[in-house]
């Protein structure tokens, strides 16, 4: 079976940074693939490639078989690629509900009738946790709050690959836990989840398989114990194994 996602030496450039060089990846359909790295690895550009915000300079990204390179990130949502992001964007002075909405409204299915769509958000806030929240200002959400609604607008688009950037950082041990929790069941709804973490705790818990940039190129794959103990992975962003035990890595 063809994977559902597909990178082939895709590389960025802005000006004469290189963000991203000649990175290869495939996912599978119903991964959960982990990507790690030191700050500055490319690693938002990667998801911002892939989701359309930024076109790769070289290079070409396939989204289940579809030569999708050239799209904007509108399109390429519709198609079913959904993203959160590291620092929450809530529209903070609409409702939670309303958020929830916008992600039904500019997904695979925007032309629902309203009251489908109004159910669809919801479900999708229920599943977070966010029932009974749905007329709260975005804004005036807790952080744990803001960051399960990231998710659920994401999922609001009906996506088949939903990629997840740093969605417990900040978050308390016991939020990270829950959190794993909902990640866990996202996959088993047959989503493919591709997760950028510092929190080695997550990537040990979900993630069979870890890719690795640094500088803009994959320096390692394969699983968490074995990417923690590459060489060149401790040298250029662990520094010590001890992590094995678990914790933030960042």
């Amino acid at each position: 079976m063809a994977p559902i996602l597909e990178c082939r030496t895709v590389s960025k450039f802005f000006g004469g940074l290189c963000a991203l060089q000649s990175v290869e990846l495939q996912v599978e359909r119903g991964e959960i693939l982990g990507v790690i790295g030191p700050n500055g690895a490319g690693k938002t550009t990667l998801f911002n490639v892939i989701s359309g915000a930024f076109r790769p300079s070289t290079g070409g990204i396939f989204f289940d078989g579809k030569d999708i390179t050239r799209y904007g990130a509108n399109r390429i949502c519709r198609w079913g690629i959904a993203r959160t992001y590291q620092l929450v964007r809530p529209f903070a002075s609409m409702t939670t509900l309303e958020n929830a909405l916008v992600g039904v409204s500019f997904g695979r299915k925007p032309l629902l009738p309203f009251r489908a769509r109004v159910d669809r958000a919801m479900k999708e806030l229920e599943f977070v946790g966010l029932a009974g929240k749905e007329d709260k200002a975005a804004g005036d959400l807790t952080l744990v709050d803001k960051k399960r609604l990231e998710i659920a607008r994401a999922l609001a688009t009906e996506p088949q690959v939903l990629l997840l950037d740093e969605v417990v950082s900040g978050l308390t041990p016991s939020e990270v836990g829950k959190v794993i929790e909902t990640i866990g069941d996202i996959q088993r709804r047959g989503i493919t989840i591709i997760m950028i973490e510092h929190v080695l705790r997550v990537v040990m818990a979900l993630c069979p398989s870890v890719m690795v940039l640094h500088y803009g190129s994959r320096i390692a794959y394969g699983t968490p114990k074995e990417v923690v103990n590459d060489p060149k992975v401790v040298e250029a962003y662990l520094g010590t194994r001890r992590i094995l035990a678990g914790g933030n890595c960042a």
